[in-house]
């Protein structure tokens, strides 16, 4: 959370923006909660491109969560009628930038120490899914919009 956010917890008016900005979804895992977090939202001044946030807990990268994730949120983007997933990262994000690569082919944009990248969502939702996607409204595997900030 620190590396991403700048600090270990979320701030309610950030998490608040968040909510009225996007389409949201968590995951969740008996004995763990709430594992991850992915959100799209349009780019107000770019037609038919959506901006993807997505956050899964450190000790569980690199098994599949964050890519079938992303892949449910970009089918229900091209379902409301986008085009485009865009992600505006750190260069030094190397678990996102890992993710992204899987996705497909990207066009990348360079912004000081960062990076933009756009993805086509046909492309995106076009590859094979990971299991975690087939399984996604498992019982085990819940996805939920968030009723308000984590107050424990």
């Amino acid at each position: 959370m620190h590396r991403r956010w700048g600090r270990l917890r979320i701030r309610r008016p950030d998490f608040e923006r968040l909510l009225r900005a996007s389409d949201h979804w968590t995951a969740s895992a008996p004995g763990d909660g709430v594992i991850a977090l992915v959100s799209i939202g349009r780019l107000q001044h770019s037609p038919g491109v959506v901006d993807l946030g997505v956050q899964v807990a450190d000790h569980l990268h690199r098994r599949s969560i964050g890519m079938g994730m992303v892949r449910f949120a970009a089918r229900h983007a091209l379902a409301g009628g986008a085009h485009t997933l865009s992600v505006y990262t750190g260069q030094d994000n190397a678990p996102m930038l890992g993710l992204l690569r899987r996705l497909g082919p990207a066009s990348t944009v360079r912004d000081g120490g960062h990076t933009e990248l756009r993805l086509s969502l046909s492309e995106v939702t076009s590859h094979s899914s990971p299991p975690f996607d087939e399984d996604f409204h498992d019982p085990s595997h819940t996805a939920r919009r968030p009723q308000g900030p984590d107050r424990s």
